[in-house]
């Protein structure tokens, strides 16, 4: 689910044609916010929470790509790259991530570099909490040219004129179509060998990230969002090679007073590993996602399919969600066995 669209409508105080079929979509999932959160949220725990930086003990890189309703013209598309690592002699975490989110055919492009930090205390023999923070660096970018006004378009020949040029628009373009910023967040995990349940706030600086100041009455700074997640480890069978289990979990994550629920099990069974959620919107059912992949060696791959089940359906292509994760553990010293039940996140 891309949590994003209706407040960058309301940013640039536009109606854009080329979007609309976006904005329908995104209102029928009674969403307004503005961060991507991505269905394989288990292959790049650390966009989820600060607090997983650190999750391996050795390096753990992730990449995820989602292209969302490929069947609008204007789809969203989001990519990310993470790399973390936990460091044993100091009990510290430490992670580096790289997001870049596109919609409306890059008409808005939003980068961000984060750095984050973990620390992880014992609280009993088996049972853990770690905290973590963020803090990263965003680019948000406006191309004006690409956009479509309402003023702009006539009821029959569309925005194009028949002489082949653009209609005019009165509206103003931004003095400054480029907005730097400072973006922070935390979050916290307690986990043992049998449950996990944590949380995040991010934005909890409340950045301004709108292009248009001082016409907006109910947006001024981005919201925070935040962000629980829960879930439970069932071993089913264990040899030298591989473990065989069972993760039930849900996700709930809300930002500017609008929220999203994943709820699902994701099954490993050897080299191959799949699942099944049910996402909901709090007014509407949205989607049923379904994933599979497989594990080789050092890398693991999966594929993700966001099956729309709101108003929006599935003419406009769902979404479709690549992740990839390399755990680099074999190729530094062995570690003593890990006894906790954050498989699903490795």
């Amino acid at each position: 689910m891309h949590l994003s669209g209706t407040i960058y409508m309301a940013n640039l105080k536009v109606i854009c044609v080329r979007w609309s079929m976006l904005i329908l979509g995104l209102h029928a999932f009674s969403v307004d916010a503005q961060d991507p959160v991505f269905s394989q949220y288990y292959n790049s725990p650390i966009q989820l929470n600060p607090a997983f930086a650190g999750n391996n003990p050795a390096p753990y890189v992730s990449l995820n790509y989602r292209i969302q309703w490929p069947g609008v013209p204007s789809a969203y598309n989001t990519f990310a790259i993470g790399y973390d690592q936990f460091f044993k002699s100091n009990q510290i975490g430490l992670g580096l991530s790289l997001l870049s989110d596109s919609a409306g055919d890059g008409a808005l492009k939003a980068t961000k570099g984060s750095g984050m930090f973990s620390y992880k205390l014992k609280v009993n023999k088996t049972t853990y909490i770690k905290g973590g923070v963020e803090i990263g660096f965003v680019q948000k970018r406006l191309d004006w040219q690409k956009l479509i006004f309402g003023d702009a378009i006539d009821p029959f020949n569309g925005n194009i004129s028949p002489g082949g040029t653009p209609y005019p628009t009165e509206e103003t373009q931004p003095g400054n179509t480029t907005r730097y910023y400072i973006d922070m967040g935390s979050g916290l995990l307690l986990y043992n060998d049998k449950f996990f349940v944590g949380g995040s706030l991010q934005h909890i600086n409340t950045p301004k990230d709108n292009f248009l100041q001082g016409n907006l009455q109910n947006y001024n700074d981005l919201p925070i969002r935040y962000v629980v997640h829960a879930g439970w480890q069932i071993l089913l069978s264990k040899n030298n090679s591989s473990q065989t289990f069972i993760s039930p979990n849900v996700l709930f994550t809300g930002q500017s007073g609008f929220f999203q629920i994943n709820g699902g099990a994701y099954l490993n069974s050897g080299a191959l590993f799949g699942g099944l959620w049910y996402r909901h919107s709090g007014i509407n059912g949205d989607a049923v996602i379904a994933s599979i992949g497989v594990r080789t060696g050092a890398l693991k791959i999966g594929y993700s399919f966001d099956y729309t089940v709101s108003d929006l359906n599935i003419r406009q292509g769902g979404a479709h969600e690549i992740g990839i994760a390399l755990d680099l553990k074999d190729y530094f010293p062995k570690e003593s066995e890990i006894n906790d039940c954050l498989l699903l996140f490795r």
